[in-house]
């Protein structure tokens, strides 16, 4: 039985190898005499191999401190022996327990001739003959005796003669070596020669057992001719067995290959039968696991749904493309569709369930990913439609404003400053100037409002919004709000607009702050940011460099119904002719649409909502004037810089920017080709992108060009924060990392640094 220890199954597993190795299994069965002796030898050298270790360290110490230097290499030679004998598989019992046993002669006589008899070298040879007779019987044992004193005998003739010995404590006298040896031989002939009669009164026993079998095989002859004569009897029915496990046979290879699961049930929910694939779809170890299972209450998500499926089955009898949702082992949910039967008795009595189960998750999913891109689709229909019918209007009102805003001007000029009419004109003015700026926003609203762009920074407009009268008077009208910034410093800039960009910050802060009250703080945080991935959001953000600007507010939230509906025009919360005309979060779609850009919102009502837009930067127009390091402190020399990224625009990016510095450059694609073209060519450097698809990322491209050149220096670069397979690919000796998306400086200078 297999413990819970798992030392102690440690051990079992390396019991098993070593014995079957000495001696195979089935000898061990039959002759128990071999079964003990080869125990035996096994725990001898276990033992060894355990505590060996510690005998050979304080050896290996010893003989260095008393400069016996053979003892120490003799004791690591005798721990290797010892492993060799516990694993070898070619050596015979026999010959592995002769080992065995000269090795504790060996070891005996090597430690009584290097530090004398007084040593510990005597118990050694003791054992040598005692373990002769377990190991190898009485006629070993007799032999291991006559070596002892043969070696005995020469070792105490050589001390005495001078030859040995000289310097290591001895007895005081001749008489009294002589006395201890014989007594050491007496002691150890008794102790050899009563594990000899252990031995023999072993051999006896597996003696008599062998008698006791010979009777049980002639016991098993007569079971088997009884059981001959069974087999006879039964033959019809053992025909009519096999043609029912063929017809099980052929059952079985249908519900083992069949995708959907077939399940049968009792009628309190626990599981009969259930297909391999079923076993599969729940995460269910075997069918003894399955059939622990009730239905009701481990696999449905919603015990109601059990319940009507089993009244339309008592009503109809069967039940067609049900569908429910379950939960697997792990918890995890899934939908399903099962069309099922009931199963009737002999006697007509309902007795169990049966039916095909078919997982249709990735069909739900599909057509919630088709209803989610329709309803895109027709949001951005709707939003073209009102574009197209709001740039008609707005045309049409620019003709007939042109005569309300331009001609008051004249009218004034004509008249003196304290007529009565004055204040009416002026006031019919501002309003035409008020609907003029509606106009503005329904030709925005049209995709018609920006018609010539320029490189600008987000951050400087919202300073420079931030610093407007118009937001002034917005803080005036809502003392209780406040304004956070969280601006980077080193912002790429981007080519658009600066009025309809500045009235889009103007209005997510608007929006902002209608949706608080109470009052709160709004955040407005700007970003350099690489998308490596599309994010799938509020909108398909797709891959490339971006400045996104992040409107927060923990106002009110929006709903998802307002949420699906927030972009279109005049559609607002607000109070109309207090809080604005609802042009304005149009007016922020068709902005950041004409400027090529992309808009996420994420909200929860009553806890705030969050404006993200993406916008494409550029690296046209440089403010120049800023200061910043000179480009010959971070400027190159020539040297063949290599360029790994999966994306041709970054590849492009960087090799310029390279070249531009006075760096070499060549750019691959993939990792496989960064390390093709190292193993061909000297590269001082390596600008790795960490995220590849498909094959090798950075770490793994840089793992394996070190292996062949480990000196090669590397930075690592990814649109994605430091990861920690950024930190293994620097702790293999990759410089800096650097995020994307690249400046010439940031670039230069880590490049640089590297170098």
């Amino acid at each position: 039985m297999k413990s819970s220890n798992p030392v102690y199954n440690s051990f079992q597993r390396f019991y098993t190898f070593s014995t079957n190795r000495m001696v195979p299994a089935a000898v061990m069965e039959k002759d128990s005499l071999v079964y003990w002796r080869v125990n035996i030898l096994f725990a001898i050298l276990f033992t060894a191999f355990v505590s060996g270790i510690l005998a050979v360290i304080a050896g290996v110490f010893l003989s260095i401190q008393n400069k016996t230097y053979i003892l120490g290499i003799i004791d690591v030679i005798g721990y290797a022996i010892c492993i060799w004998l516990l694993t070898s598989k070619r050596l015979s019992y026999t010959l592995r327990a002769t080992i065995t046993l000269l090795g504790f002669y060996g070891i005996g006589l090597t430690v009584i001739i290097n530090l004398g008899v007084l040593s510990g070298g005597s118990a050694w040879l003791f054992g040598f003959a005692v373990l002769a007779g377990v190991l190898l019987g009485p006629g070993a044992a007799l032999k291991a005796v006559a070596l002892n004193g043969l070696s005995l005998g020469v070792i105490g003739w050589l001390v005495t003669i001078g030859s040995l010995g000289q310097g290591q404590p001895f007895f005081n006298s001749l008489q009294a070596m002589v006395a201890a040896g014989v007594n050491f031989l007496i002691l150890n002939l008794i102790a050899a020669m009563s594990v000899a009669v252990l031995v023999k009164g072993l051999v006896a026993g597996h003696k008599k057992e062998k008698v006791l079998t010979l009777q049980l095989e002639r016991e098993r002859a007569r079971l088997v001719e009884a059981k001959q004569t069974l087999e006879l009897e039964v033959e019809e029915r053992r025909q009519t067995e096999v043609a029912l496990r063929e017809s099980e046979r052929k059952y079985r290879g249908i519900l083992e290959n069949i995708e959907d699961v077939y399940y049968r049930s009792d009628l309190d929910g626990n599981v009969l039968l259930l297909s391999p694939s079923g076993l599969r779809l729940f995460r269910l170890a075997d069918m003894t696991e399955a059939m622990k299972i009730n239905i009701a209450r481990d696999i449905y998500q919603e015990p109601e749904g059990r319940e009507t499926l089993l009244k339309r089955l008592m009503r109809n009898g069967r039940v067609k493309s049900y569908e429910l949702i379950l939960r697997r082992k792990d918890g995890s949910l899934l939908d399903g569709e099962t069309s099922a039967r009931l199963v009737y008795d002999d006697s007509g009595k309902v007795v169990a369930i049966e039916g095909i189960l078919r997982d249709i998750t990735a069909r739900k999913e599909a057509e919630k990913e088709k209803r989610r891109l329709e309803a895109r689709l027709q949001r951005a229909q709707k939003m073209e439609a009102l574009g197209t019918l709001a740039g008609g209007v707005a045309h049409d009102l620019n003709n007939v404003l042109s005569g309300v805003v331009s001609y008051p001007d004249l009218l004034l000029l004509d008249l003196p400053e304290d007529s009565p009419l004055r204040t009416p004109i002026i006031t019919m003015q501002t309003s035409g100037k008020k609907a003029a700026a509606i106009v503005e926003d329904l030709l925005t609203l049209a995709r018609r409002g920006v018609a010539t762009t320029e490189v600008v920074n987000l951050n400087t407009l919202i300073d420079d919004y931030l610093a407007s009268a118009e937001h002034q008077k917005l803080l005036a009208y809502h003392p209780q709000i406040q304004i956070k910034t969280d601006q980077q410093a080193n912002l790429l800039n981007i080519e658009g607009s600066p009025i309809h960009l500045s009235k889009t910050i103007m209005n997510l802060v608007s929006n902002a702050v209608e949706a608080m009250p109470d009052g709160g703080q709004i955040q407005i945080k700007t970003e350099n940011c690489y998308v490596d991935r599309p994010i799938a959001g509020f909108d398909h953000v797709k891959e490339g460099d971006f400045v996104t600007l992040t409107v927060s507010d923990p106002g009110i939230g929006i709903s998802q119904a307002d949420r699906e509906r927030i972009f279109e025009p005049f559609y607002t919360k607000k109070v109309m002719g207090r809080s604005g005309t609802g042009l304005g979060m149009a007016v922020v779609w068709g902005t950041i649409k004409d400027h090529n850009g992309y808009i996420d919102l994420q909200s929860v009502e009553n806890q705030g909502s969050t404006f993200t837009l993406y916008i494409p930067a550029t690296r046209k127009g440089m403010d120049e004037s800023r200061k910043v390091l000179s480009i010959a402190d971070y400027r190159g020399h020539g040297e063949l810089i290599l360029v790994v990224d999966d994306i041709e625009e970054q590849r492009e990016i960087a090799s310029a920017l390279l070249r531009q510095l006075g760096y070499e450059v060549a750019a691959v694609a993939s990792g496989e080709a960064a390390i093709a073209y190292v193993s061909e060519n000297t590269v001082d450097l390596l600008v790795l992108d960490m995220i590849m698809e498909p094959g090798l990322d950075g770490l793994e491209t840089y793992r394996q060009i070190i292996e062949r050149n480990p000196d090669q220096k590397a930075i690592i670069a990814s649109g994605f924060s430091e990861t920690d397979r950024v930190k293994a690919a620097q702790g293999l000796g990759a410089g800096s990392y650097l995020k994307k998306p690249y400046t010439l400086e940031k670039l230069g200078l880590t490049v640089k640094a590297a170098l």
